[in-house]
């Protein structure tokens, strides 16, 4: 099995990072009873969101299949929205489950018909059904919907708790043959994301040490675009330039670059004196969640237009 679904937390005990969100969430479920029928995880890919709805359905007594798991990006029309609608209205079904559970994976991905029909659920949900609901992207979320939830901001880890992951597992799988450098690299790799880390050393974990190195240059060298877009604004490239290159790269997902950017031009200033880097990491350091894909474009160009 995959390591990053191997060392998933099974319970809040077991999560790294986000104490807040862990804090608040274990304080909730300290009552008898009175739970928010709506939560939404919002935050960066591969940080913990659906792991942490995961374990509020376990909390909330949820069995078998009453719990009902939709990846929106897959799922996002009417028809799942009526689906949930129709499904709702009948009691736990599973002998000894509490309660009925959905839980929206990239919910934001759903249409706007289907968010409609979704919020008359909301409006209305009954005493035994929650909704659990995973986004990077809340801004494209209806606002109403959004109203109706209780927020958990789920942040990327440090790198210190990045590395204490790592160096917990391979204790876990009794594998001694990694060293503190290929460690580091692997964290920098992640950029904050535990499963990312885990993904990446489950790719070289059986490799040979001296080749282990060389793999992760491979891991780099896949976001290509990315780095090229580091190395314009960094370079001071006209917004034509960066205009274009933006064009090439995914952009689904511009918290993934925004951290990458980050992490770039923190980099860049541990060399020594770069006002560019700083520059580019003040117009960078806030997340992109409600602005989305429009909030990176024009930060990249008030970076070109300032640096003219």
């Amino acid at each position: 099995m995959p390591l990053h679904i191997s060392y998933r937390p099974k319970d809040f005990d077991e999560v790294i990072g986000n104490e807040g969100v862990v804090g608040s969430l274990k304080s909730i479920f300290t009552r008898e009873s009175d739970y928010p029928h709506a939560m939404l995880f919002q935050g960066p890919s591969g940080c913990g969101k659906t792991t942490l709805a995961r374990i509020v359905k376990d909390s909330l007594g949820c069995l078998g299949q009453d719990f009902v798991e939709i990846n929106a990006s897959n799922n996002r029309g009417i028809d799942t929205a009526r689906q949930i609608v129709d499904g709702m209205k009948f009691k736990p079904f599973v002998p000894g489950s509490k309660s009925r559970v959905y839980l929206l994976d990239e919910v934001h991905q759903i249409t706007g018909d289907a968010a409609n029909a979704f919020l008359k659920a909301l409006e209305d949900t009954p005493d035994h059904v929650y909704f659990l609901l995973c986004t990077t992207d809340p801004g494209k979320l209806l606002l109403t919907i959004r109203n109706r939830c209780m927020v958990f901001e789920v942040q990327a880890l440090r790198d210190k708790q990045i590395e204490d992951l790592l160096w917990w597992v391979l204790k876990q799988e009794q594998f001694d043959d990694m060293s503190v450098d290929i460690i580091k690299q692997i964290v920098e790799v992640a950029e904050g994301c535990p499963r990312q880390a885990l993904v990446a050393m489950d790719q070289i974990i059986d490799m040979p040490a001296d080749k282990m190195a060389s793999a992760i240059q491979d891991m780099r060298a896949g976001d290509k675009n990315t780095a090229d877009l580091c190395k314009a604004l960094l370079g001071k490239q006209t917004w034509s330039r960066v205009r274009l290159l933006l064009k090439q790269m995914d952009l689904s997902n511009p918290e993934t670059i925004r951290r990458a950017v980050i992490g770039w031009m923190a980099a860049e200033v541990m060399k020594g004196d770069s006002s560019q880097a700083a520059m580019v990491y003040e117009d960078f350091k806030d997340p992109f969640y409600n602005t989305g894909k429009a909030g990176l474009t024009m930060a990249c160009y008030k970076i070109c237009v300032m640096s003219e």
